[in-house]
């Protein structure tokens, strides 16, 4: 098997890639939504509200740029470390309103430092990853899960703390009164709350209308539209390496939720790289494959994740479910600026060469090159590993039922060229 040279990819400039500078704070967002689908499909704005009502606030504090952008960043993904496979942290909160059952409960006391460990493996995410670690601190130093007190805690992560407090809070009450909800929280200004931000809260609620912002799905996304003009970003995700890492982190999340064995989404990366190679593809494209193929399985974070680790056979509404994993991914991709050409090769990935895939049954040539490449790569994978419904097979056998299955499910061309780099 001959590994070809990956490295070079890292080094194509950025502006090749054709992503604007407010990409990362539309792919962010965008990713954010799509981990709170809850298992009906149905969109939670969960942090999105937090991040609105954050931002509302650091406006007050007159934060410059650089700490906007921190503070937007933070709050979209303080509950990135709550993400689970049947269901997200919010659930739990909801149900475990006080502090103490909250400590006592593994998966809400150790979602902020997962969160503060996924977001850490980034240079430029580093006080962001900070902040996240912090944002289930309380003023009096009673919080999780490190204790801090005071100023010790990030000012971002004491702002953090009242928006999320707000959000659950009005979720468990289902409290639509302004006047109900700063009675039931002001008794913690000071113990959970620092009070000279609860204090910015309340002059926000009763004169600046701050729960009209976040009152409709339609609000919500008008006042995330308007708050992502602000975040041009020529820093966080400004480097293909930095983007690699951001893509494989995005990967690891979904993998490990939706699939039994970890860092899935990142071998096919390597195999449809490795095929991309041999077919003398320019780099360019080759990079966008790589992508494509790290992203290709977000989808499936959206609606009832726990389907892809059933090892009984599945019913038809949950094979309904896995059949729209694509269509999800490109769903959720689309609506990032420079992403179009990677979310348009991962809707396709599931096609079959005969016509029979999903999501629209195309044939033969009228699938994308990349996206018959990353079919191949995906099968293998699948073949090599661990499943619910089969055990691994070695590289022989899977080679074997690849080819078994040439001109139906697989392009001919594209296994001749992955036996050949198997065997090379």
């Amino acid at each position: 098997m001959t590994i070809y040279p990956q490295s070079r990819l890292t080094l194509l400039p950025i502006q090749d890639t054709g992503f604007p500078s407010s990409f990362a704070a539309d792919f962010v967002s965008e990713f954010v939504k799509a981990c709170e689908f809850d298992n009906s499909g149905s969109e939670y704005y969960h942090s999105w509200k937090v991040c609105i009502m954050a931002c509302r606030i650091g406006r007050k504090l007159n934060f410059d740029q650089n700490a906007m952008k921190e503070l937007f960043f933070s709050s979209l993904l303080h509950d990135i470390g709550g993400v689970m496979v049947n269901g997200h942290v919010i659930d739990l909160l909801t149900q475990i309103p006080d502090v103490y059952g909250q400590k006592s409960s593994f998966r809400i006391f150790v979602h902020p430092h997962r969160g503060e460990t996924i977001l850490g493996t980034f240079p430029t995410f580093r006080n962001i990853s900070e902040i996240v670690g912090t944002h289930h601190e309380f003023y009096d130093g009673t919080g999780f899960p490190k204790g801090l007190k005071g100023d010790k805690i990030p000012l971002c992560s004491r702002i953090i703390r009242v928006a999320d407090a707000v959000e659950i809070a009005a979720r468990v009450h289902s409290a639509d009164n302004a006047d109900e909800i700063i009675s039931l929280l002001g008794i913690f200004s000071g113990e959970e709350f620092d009070p000279e931000i609860y204090d910015i809260f309340v002059d926000l609620v009763k004169n600046e209308a701050l729960f009209d912002a976040v009152k409709s799905s339609e609000v919500i996304e008008a006042n995330m539209a308007e708050l992502k003009k602000e975040m041009h970003d020529n820093y966080l995700l400004s480097s293909p390496d930095t983007l690699n890492r951001f893509f494989k982190m995005v990967a690891s999340v979904a993998d490990n939720l939706t699939s039994s064995e970890y860092n899935h989404s990142m071998r096919v990366a390597e195999l449809a790289v490795q095929m991309a190679y041999l077919m003398k593809l320019d780099e360019s494209e080759i990079l966008a494959i790589r992508w494509a193929s790290f992203l290709h399985d977000v989808g499936k974070l959206v609606g009832n994740r726990a389907v892809y680790r059933k090892r009984d056979k599945l019913t038809e509404e949950e094979w309904l479910t896995v059949k729209a994993h694509p269509q999800n991914s490109y769903d959720i991709l689309n609506k990032v600026a420079g992403m179009e050409k990677i979310a348009y090769y991962i809707l396709y990935h599931h096609e079959n060469h005969d016509g029979t895939g999903y999501p629209e049954g195309l044939k033969g040539d009228k699938i994308p090159l990349a996206s018959r490449i990353m079919h191949v790569a995906d099968a293998y994978d699948a073949i090599t590993s661990n499943r619910p419904y089969h055990r691994k097979k070695q590289q022989e056998e899977a080679l074997s039922e690849l080819k078994k299955n040439v001109g139906r499910q697989f392009d001919p061309n594209i296994v001749e060229v992955f036996s050949k780099f198997l065997i090379s």
